[in-house]
């Protein structure tokens, strides 16, 4: 009977142990819709120049900028004289490509946290372009459909799960970074003012001896005293 029992305590620990598992993976599948960021807007390039545009990223943060030229009228042309160009916080050039009126796409894993340039270059002569970027940052970037078609939902679930958690722990080590930087620059800036202070009253000091000095030799030279 007891070794009976014990089977029993056994089977109802392994439950409870899968339903927490259940939860806990129902859970991140909650608020994974929360922590996918996506930005769009349309760029106005005029003719002959060149504009840029920057996100930021955490290192290891997975990313995805799409560009896509807006066709002027009803009929688009495939030649549009527009080039864009993606680099790191590095200058280092990620990606270069002519953009066309059908989508580009570049989805890519941040090498370092920083500031992320998109430079769109028109090089029409006499016609301004629009270009529409879009910019997402998260776990949704991944494509699943480039995966074999048995990578079922609970391992989508878990996989999604798991870079959710790399992106929160990239953006915390982000943050720290950042604070940390802002801490530095503080203390170099409240350091830089206690030294102008102390430089300013040491030459307020000397200025008020040479003063003393001088009117006393003055006064000396007068015979006044």
């Amino acid at each position: 009977y007891s070794a009976a029992l014990t089977h029993e305590e056994k089977d109802g620990t392994m439950v409870a142990s899968s339903q927490r598992k259940l939860q806990a993976v129902w859970l991140l599948v909650v608020v994974r819709g929360c922590w996918c960021e996506t930005e769009s807007l349309l760029v106005d390039v005029a003719a002959s120049s060149k504009r840029c545009l920057g996100e930021n990223f955490a290192e290891a943060a997975l990313g995805k900028w799409s560009f896509q030229v807006q066709a002027p009228g009803a009929k688009a042309t495939k030649e549009s004289k527009v080039r864009v160009t993606v680099k790191d916080p590095n200058k280092k050039l990620l990606y270069s490509a002519a953009l066309t009126h059908e989508e580009a796409q570049f989805p890519f894993t941040a090498k370092a946290s920083g500031l992320h340039k998109a430079c769109l270059q028109n090089h029409h002569a006499t016609k301004s372009q629009r270009v529409k970027l879009s910019v997402t940052q998260g776990f949704s970037v991944k494509d699943y459909g480039t995966l074999d078609e048995h990578y079922g939902p609970i391992t989508k679930q878990l996989d999604d799960a798991k870079v959710m958690l790399n992106d929160i722990a990239a953006e915390m080590d982000s943050s720290l970074l950042r604070e940390q930087q802002e801490r530095k620059a503080s203390q170099d800036t409240e350091a830089r003012i206690s030294n102008m202070g102390l430089i300013s009253m040491a030459v307020l000091i000397g200025l008020a001896l040479w003063q003393i000095i001088y009117l006393r030799s003055f006064f000396r030279s007068k015979k006044l005293l």
